[in-house]
Formats: C-alpha cells, sequence, structure tokens
C-alpha cells in the first residue's frame, strides 16, 4: 500500500500544480479574471482595455473613419472590393457595415499587438455600445472572411469559427458568389 502512495502524490501535485498556472493564466495582475482571449471584460461584456470613438464614415465593408481621423482596418476580416474593382458581395458587406456603424455613433475600439497596418491604417476591433463586436458580426452573416495575420491573434478561434459557420450555412457571400 505504501508504494502507491508516491504516485499519488506525485498526480495530486501535479493536478495543484495545473490549477495554479490556470489560475495564473485567468486573472490579471490585479486579481482580476480574463476571458478565452486573455482580455478582461466589463461587466457590459465589452474589454475594459477598449477605448471609446466615434464613427465618422464607413468606406467599405471593412474600413472606416473615425471622428478624431484616424482611418480603421477592421482586425481579422477581409471582406470583398467595392468601386472600380468591385467583387461579388461588396456593396452588401458595405450596406452591413453602415448599418452595424451609422455615421456619428458610439463605439469602442480595441487594438491587438500590431496597432497600424502598412498604410498608416490603424488595426482595431469595434464594439458597439450593445457589446456587439462589428469584426465578427460581419463574419457570422456571410459578408466577410476571416483573416488573422500574426501578431494580431486576438479572437482568432471565434472569427474563423464563425466563418466556418457562415459557409456551412451558405450565408451572405458563401451562398451568393458561387
Amino acid at each position: 500500500m505504501s508504494k502507491r502512495v508516491g504516485p499519488v502524490l506525485a498526480l495530486l501535485l501535479l493536478v495543484a500544480l495545473a490549477a495554479a498556472a490556470w489560475w495564473a493564466g485567468a486573472t490579471t495582475v490585479d486579481g482580476t479574471s480574463t476571458d478565452a482571449e486573455g482580455t478582461t471584460p466589463t461587466t457590459d461584456g465589452i474589454p475594459s482595455a477598449a477605448t471609446p470613438a466615434t464613427v465618422e464614415y464607413v468606406h467599405d465593408g471593412d474600413t472606416l473613419f473615425l471622428d478624431d481621423g484616424r482611418k480603421v482596418r477592421l482586425l481579422g476580416i477581409d471582406t470583398p472590393e467595392v468601386g472600380e474593382h468591385a467583387e461579388c458581395y461588396g456593396d452588401e458587406a458595405t450596406a452591413l457595415l453602415r448599418s452595424l456603424l451609422p455615421e456619428g455613433s458610439s463605439v469602442r475600439v480595441l487594438a491587438d499587438v500590431q496597432p497600424l497596418d502598412q498604410y498608416g491604417r490603424s488595426l482595431l476591433f469595434v464594439y458597439r455600445d450593445d457589446a456587439t463586436l462589428v469584426n465578427l458580426a460581419m463574419l457570422e452573416s456571410g459578408a466577410a472572411e476571416a483573416v488573422v495575420l500574426e501578431p494580431n491573434v486576438l479572437f482568432a478561434e471565434r472569427l474563423r469559427a464563425a466563418e466556418d459557420d457562415a459557409r456551412a450555412a451558405g450565408l451572405g457571400l458563401w451562398g451568393a458568389c458561387g
């Protein structure tokens, strides 16, 4: 019987260490909890690091301007082109983003690791006041495809899963653009 005590104690110690490691990864330095992506949500469901902004104009399905002068490229998504190089579902994606983010809308924005792209656009996740993550909503409706580029991998699993679900259901561009 005493020969079994050693392995049992080792297993218990391993479980305790794993629990401690999980707890350390799930809390911030000040002891507040984080979600699966490592962000600290507030009571309204928007990460506490998100900052307030106001939408000035939506250019296309994945690009908008804020009233502080920032040109924003929505992180984690790509929508069909509009204008001279128009692609199938580009106008619909633009219309959807405009309906989600009307001019003058109050939003909160969240950057990931790399704040700007090679064109100087701010790379951001955008939340509506009702806690809708707009980037994710575009994918869920089938108006965009998920494009996750390192080092900006926050929400990557959720974004890819949303695209997979929309594609499987034939929503948006997945049903219209064959």
